[in-house]
């Protein structure tokens, strides 16, 4: 019984687990290289970096194919804000 929850609980948890992204207040860096692969770890695969309104805009896109940009503070690294594209 123990073993079937276990394999219940896992497979119910996968689809929150694809669709993981960075959150606001997450340190991703200021360097491209280190942003990047601080956002792909999240989820976020990254397409482009642009500046915008005084910040970096990180265009990425998630597990399921959905579109996202993700806004960080060029002094902190931190992530600022977080849209969806559509």
């Amino acid at each position: 019984m123990k073993k079937m929850l276990a394999v219940v609980l896992a497979l119910s948890s996968a689809p929150f687990a694809a669709m993981a992204l960075p959150a606001v207040g997450d340190m991703v860096g200021t360097n491209p290289d280190t942003a990047k692969a601080a956002l792909e770890k999240a989820g976020c695969m990254v397409d482009e970096f642009e500046a915008e309104g005084g910040k970096i805009e990180a265009k990425c896109t998630d597990a399921e194919k959905k579109m996202w940009e993700v806004y960080i503070d060029p002094a902190s690294g931190k992530v600022v804000e977080i849209k969806d594209k559509d």
